[in-house]
């Protein structure tokens, strides 16, 4: 198995989220998931938590197509429609 880190962004103080490319078993995956930083102030010391999503790259256009149907949906106003 090997992966790559393509992004990451920071959830919260202590939570950082993590995308992988991941290779395993001659199959391309993508992986979301989020980073636990065991000691706050302790830079680089992440571990990765059971919390996120592992799909194969061929999904990859389906999130991409759901994603912005979120968007849109909150552009009109969010899950109540009220915006």
């Amino acid at each position: 198995m090997s992966q790559k880190l393509v992004a990451e962004f920071r959830k919260n103080s202590a939570e950082v989220v993590r995308v992988h490319l991941t290779e395993f078993k001659g199959n391309l995956y993508f992986d979301v998931r989020i980073w636990l930083q065991e000691k706050p102030g302790e830079p680089g010391n992440l571990k990765a938590t059971k919390k996120g999503l592992c799909l194969n790259v061929e999904l990859l256009n389906d999130l991409r197509q759901a994603l912005e149907k979120l968007d849109q949906a909150i552009e009109e106003g969010g899950a109540d429609g009220q915006g």
